[in-house]
């Protein structure tokens, strides 16, 4: 069917994500490991390293949050839903997820008009020795913030899927 064709595609995008974050995380402990060595032996800092690092770490977090939705690793009440009954308990899952798409449909909205103007404007942030652009940071948070929110709907369309099958076997 179409809708697991797109879960598909949704979980190769997610999963391709979630590997480029690993490796941006391997690549800043070794930015981190060469700061502290320049510091303790040369006692010269690396001029950047905290810029690039802080704003590497809002992409990284931006990039796993769709991985984190799609393995159920959001926070979320296991007790509740394991007391519940299998209809109730895809309810909680299905409004759940509503509440998810709400969420990152509000990050989406009010970080498209900074995403465009850090692009139009061309903004840095950093001082006079080091600016890093903005504009990657802010794409970051939009877009996976809508990659998502589009992860909670197929999640919730998986919910009501479950609950009507589950009625459809009980009314059998």
């Amino acid at each position: 069917m179409a809708i697991e064709k797109i879960i598909q595609i949704n979980n190769k995008l997610i999963t391709l994500l979630k590997y480029i974050a690993s490796f941006a995380l391997i690549i800043i402990g070794m930015l981190i490991l060469y700061d502290v060595v320049m510091r303790s032996f040369i006692n010269k800092p690396v001029i950047g390293i905290a810029e690039i690092i802080g704003n590497s770490l809002v992409i990284i977090a931006f990039f796993q949050i769709a991985y984190t939705i799609s393995i159920n690793a959001m926070i979320r009440s296991e007790y509740l839903l394991k007391k519940a009954s299998y209809n109730i308990a895809c309810l909680i899952e299905f409004l759940s997820c509503i509440l998810g798409i709400i969420f990152f449909g509000l990050i989406a909205y009010s970080s498209f008009e900074p995403t465009i103007n850090a692009y139009v404007r061309n903004e840095f942030e950093g001082h006079a020795s080091f600016r890093f652009p903005t504009f990657p940071v802010r794409m970051a948070i939009f877009s996976c913030s809508i990659l998502a929110a589009f992860t909670y709907l197929l999640k919730a369309i998986i919910f009501l899927k479950k609950i009507r099958i589950k009625n459809s076997e009980v009314n059998q």
